[in-house]
């Protein structure tokens, strides 16, 4: 950054804390403002003080001058970190990065290798034990002439759809198309091409066949700020009908809501569903996709099963159809959160989740088949050998202690927080063969040199003080910053780094925002 501009950031910076110490209550300690990167693509901001007595008040003024300030990093809020701290004595000090997000948690995470990611569940999945589509497609023709004649009866009308293509330009788009539709949806463009947003398919409208082999609805992008190591825990239900990945270019959309979900054709199945199964993806779905039917035909089926029942609302032109269709919502099953006792009958659970702990039992889960996450928070003790005869991929530890040599040689354990308030033992984790991720910045830690021994460690979270302790960084990928640091601090920690492959290191600021520099 060349000094000029430097310079007429550092005095929108200083308008900035003027106006949080202008607006500051009595009996203010400290004004802060956050604007950070987050996981979406928008920015977000938060800003308030902290009191004399410890407690946390609003702000209530506006904060104007940030939108200059990215005008001078010519860059969007939603690329731009910006920390800011004003004390009453008519101090501030504030550090801007592009390289370096923040997380809702409040952690700081500066992505120094954005390519080196982790390794998908999905690459360690068999191929699909029948890889043959379960639709039929003269079957899916049948049920869709069926359909479409039972949805005029109760219209009273017959709904227009666009003719089919023309078989030359359905071959056409076909054979460029650089994947494969399963044989009884490629058959129902022999029908029609799409529905012109009348919303056949469990009301989502129908995309052409253009449209559906030519454009790229939904592929969202693997990344760091993703939180990659806790948001790919999850699986099906079924469990292993869906691969386990964020996202694949053979999950193709074919129909759309208005809330940017999709319904999708799945050409690469996990080892239990099938080729051409339908299942829901899009921004609600991302991490999670929810299995809808082994097939175009199955789901056809339900749909006039559906009006056959009775079970749907006219609203004048409109259909609105109630066929099952699993929502992300539906995850009852599979994701558990309480108090003790835990289920007694955990085979469905995927994620357990045990809030206020005291003395936990959790011999209930012992060989639970597809238990993947486990977050306990409360004051302990927990006895955590149930857990090494689990599929156990995430551990979260909030409690006041934590003995974690019962985990030893966990073959699967992938990801491990801690927040304890005795010290941790940490040598267990040189035995975890697949330990990718560590969060340590809240807890108390006997001996941080066993970090230098993790070698497969990507990503690494510690207090200021932690990683002034542990001296020289490890490789990483990621490197996070937790335990409510300064602006200095954030900083420093940076500085240990270098620049980052994409953008590159920090900005600091520091001075009076009274006029008596």
């Amino acid at each position: 950054m060349d000094d000029q501009r430097k310079d007429a950031m550092a005095e929108v910076l200083r308008g900035v804390a003027a106006q949080v110490a202008k607006g500051a209550p009595r009996g203010w300690r400290r004004g802060w403002v956050h604007a950070y990167r987050g996981p979406s693509s928008s920015g977000h901001r938060g800003a308030g003080y902290e009191m004399s007595d410890g407690s946390i008040d609003g702000m209530r003024v506006g904060l104007g001058g940030l939108s200059k300030l990215y005008q001078l990093s010519g860059v969007s809020p939603a690329d731009l970190m910006v920390e800011l701290a004003v004390e009453p004595s008519g101090r501030f000090e504030a550090v801007t990065s592009r390289a370096i997000s923040r997380d809702d948690s409040g952690r700081f995470l500066y992505v120094l290798h954005p390519d080196m990611l982790p390794r998908e569940p999905s690459a360690d999945q068999a191929p699909p034990s029948n890889p043959t589509p379960a639709g039929d497609p003269k079957e899916a023709v049948r049920l869709f002439r069926e359909y479409m004649r039972k949805r005029a009866d109760i219209l009273g009308e017959e709904e227009l759809l666009p003719d089919p293509p023309a078989p030359a330009e359905r071959a056409a788009l076909l054979d460029a198309f650089p994947g494969d539709l399963p044989p009884d949806l490629v058959a129902l463009y022999g029908e029609a091409d799409g529905d012109e947003e009348i919303g056949l398919f469990h009301n989502h409208p129908w995309f052409t066949l253009e449209s559906t082999t030519t454009f790229v609805h939904h592929r969202p992008e693997r990344t760091w700020t993703g939180d990659p190591l806790w948001s790919m825990t999850g699986d099906a239900e079924p469990p292993g009908t869906i691969r386990r990945q964020l996202s694949s270019p053979r999950w193709i959309p074919f129909a759309t809501s208005t809330g940017g979900d999709y319904l999708a054709v799945d050409m690469d199945p996990g080892p239990a569903g099938r080729p051409g199964q339908v299942i829901r993806v899009g921004i609600h779905y991302d991490g999670a996709p929810v299995y809808v039917a082994d097939s175009v035909t199955t789901m056809l089926r339900r749909l006039v099963e559906a009006l056959d029942r009775g079970d749907y609302e006219e609203d004048g032109s409109y259909l609105d159809v109630y066929a099952e269709l699993p929502s992300y919502l539906d995850d009852s099953r599979t994701y558990w959160r309480g108090e003790a006792p835990i289920p007694k009958k955990p085979r469905r659970i995927q994620a357990l989740v045990v809030d206020k702990v005291t003395d936990l039992d959790l011999e209930p889960v012992r060989g639970a088949p597809h238990l993947r996450m486990v977050a306990l928070f409360g004051e302990g003790p927990v006895d955590l050998r149930p857990l090494r005869e689990v599929p156990l991929e995430a551990l979260r530890l909030e409690l006041n202690a934590a003995d974690l040599s019962p985990l030893a040689g966990h073959p699967t354990l992938r990801a491990v927080t801690l927040r304890t308030r005795e010290p941790v033992d940490l040598g267990v984790l040189r035995t975890l063969p697949r330990l990718e991720g560590l969060e340590l910045a809240e807890s108390a830690v006997q001996d941080l040199a066993v970090i230098d021994e993790l070698k497969g460690l990507l990503s690494l979270t510690l207090s200021p003080e932690q990683w002034r302790r542990l001296g020289e960084p490890p490789p990483l990928a990621a490197a996070g910053l937790g335990g409510d640091p300064t602006p200095r601090q954030v900083n420093e920690w940076a500085a240990r780094f270098g620049p980052g492959e994409e953008f590159g290191g920090c900005e600091y600021f520091a001075g009076r925002f009274d006029g008596s520099d």
